[in-house]
C-alpha cells in the first residue's frame, strides 16, 4: 500500500478505500471496502463493518478499475458480489444472520426478500454451527414470521448444498438464470417508440399505474427501500409494461420487468429493455445484469440478441408447498 495519507471525509463516501488502523494491542491493521459512513466500511462480501475514526492512520482511496461484466475477479467472488448487489438493491424488511447466512425476511412477496441467501465458503457456507442445527435456527426464523423456509443457493458454489436437500425432500421451486451485459452507448428508441405508438416514461417513484399492471401494490416497501428508476410504456393511454432499474456503483439491475399479455411477441418487451438501458447509462452504470426464469426460453432469446452474457444459476429449495413463483 502506497505510504500516503489524505483526510477521511464525507466526500469518499462510496469510494472503496484501504484504512490502516492502528490496533489498541499494538501494530497495524487494514481495512478494505466502501465506505459507507463515516464510521463503516462494507467488505466485497457486503459484511458492514465499523471502525473508530480516531484509530485511522493512513486512508488510501483505492483508484477505480472499471473491469468488464464477468471479468476480474474468480467465479465464486463475483457471484457473491452480484447477490449482495441484487439484494441491497431489493432490500427485504429485515435480515437476520445465522453465522455467514443471510436470513431475509419481509411480508411473503417475492422469493428474493423472503429467503436464506447462502453465503461463506462452499460447500455449504458458513452458518458458524452444525448444519442440521443451522437448518432448524433458520426454520424457527421463518416459523415465527408465518414464512415458509427457503434456501436461495447459487451454482455451481453450493450444488453440494443443493443436492443435500433435495436428497431430504426439500423441492426445488423456482430455477433461475443470472445474466450479465455491458452498456457501452445509449440507443435512439424514439422513432421506434413512435412506430409502436407507445410513450416512454422513466420516473423516480412507481405510481399506482405502474404497479397496478402486475397487481404490485404489496412490493411497493421494497421497491422504494432502495433509490430506483420506474419505467414504462403506455399505449392507448394505458401502461402496457414497466420494469425497475436500480443502480449500485458500476452495476444497473433489472427486476419486474412485464408485459402485458395482449401485448407480448410484439416487440415492446426489447423496447422497454432499450429504455432501461439507457436510462440505466444516464444514472451513471456501464454495466447491468438480470435474472430469467430458466423455463422462459423467449426472454432468454430476447436478452441473448441484447447482449446479455450467461453468468450463473440459481435455485429456491422450499421445505414446505407454495404456489409463489417470483425472483
Amino acid at each position: 500500500m502506497e505510504a500516503r495519507s489524505i483526510a477521511l471525509g464525507p466526500e469518499l463516501i462510496g469510494r472503496r478505500l484501504t484504512l490502516r488502523l492502528h490496533d489498541p494491542a499494538g501494530g497495524y491493521r487494514d481495512l478494505v471496502g466502501i465506505l459507507e459512513t463515516m464510521t463503516t466500511l462494507r467488505k466485497r462480501n457486503g459484511e458492514v463493518v465499523a471502525f473508530n475514526p480516531d484509530e485511522i492512520a493512513i486512508v488510501h482511496p483505492i483508484a477505480e478499475v472499471e473491469h468488464r461484466a464477468g471479468k476480474g475477479a474468480p467465479l465464486s467472488l463475483r457471484i457473491a458480489e452480484l447477490e449482495e448487489l441484487s439484494t441491497r438493491t431489493w432490500p427485504p424488511h429485515r435480515i437476520e444472520a445465522v453465522g455467514q447466512w443471510r436470513c431475509r425476511v419481509s411480508n411473503g412477496a417475492t422469493y428474493r426478500a423472503n429467503s436464506v441467501l447462502i453465503s461463506g465458503a462452499p460447500p455449504f457456507g458458513e452458518p458458524g454451527v452444525d448444519l442440521d442445527e443451522a437448518i432448524a435456527a433458520v426454520d424457527s426464523i421463518y416459523r415465527s414470521a408465518g414464512l415458509p423456509t427457503v434456501f436461495q443457493l447459487t451454482l455451481p458454489t453450493y450444488q453440494e448444498f443443493n443436492d443435500y436437500l433435495t436428497a431430504r425432500g426439500w423441492s426445488e421451486k423456482l430455477g433461475a438464470a443470472f445474466l450479465i451485459n455491458d452498456l457501452e452507448a445509449t440507443f435512439d428508441i424514439q422513432e421506434l417508440a413512435r412506430e409502436k405508438k407507445v410513450e416512454i416514461t422513466d420516473e423516480s417513484e412507481p405510481g399506482d399505474a405502474f404497479l397496478t399492471l402486475h397487481d404490485d401494490h404489496e412490493l411497493r416497501p421494497i421497491m422504494v427501500a432502495y433509490p430506483a428508476r420506474y419505467i414504462s410504456l403506455t399505449h392507448g393511454g394505458k401502461i402496457i409494461a414497466t420494469a425497475r432499474v436500480a443502480v449500485s456503483e458500476s452495476w444497473a439491475v433489472v427486476t419486474r420487468l412485464i408485459v402485458a399479455e395482449n401485448h407480448r411477441k410484439q416487440g415492446f418487451a426489447r423496447l422497454l429493455m432499450l429504455a432501461c438501458m439507457n436510462s440505466a447509462i444516464e444514472n451513471g452504470a456501464s454495466k447491468m445484469c438480470l435474472q430469467v426464469d430458466q423455463s422462459n426460453p423467449d426472454a432468454q432469446s430476447l436478452y441473448a440478441k441484447l447482449g446479455f452474457r450467461f453468468h450463473h444459476t440459481y435455485h429456491y429449495i422450499q421445505r414446505a408447498e407454495s404456489n409463489e413463483c417470483a425472483c
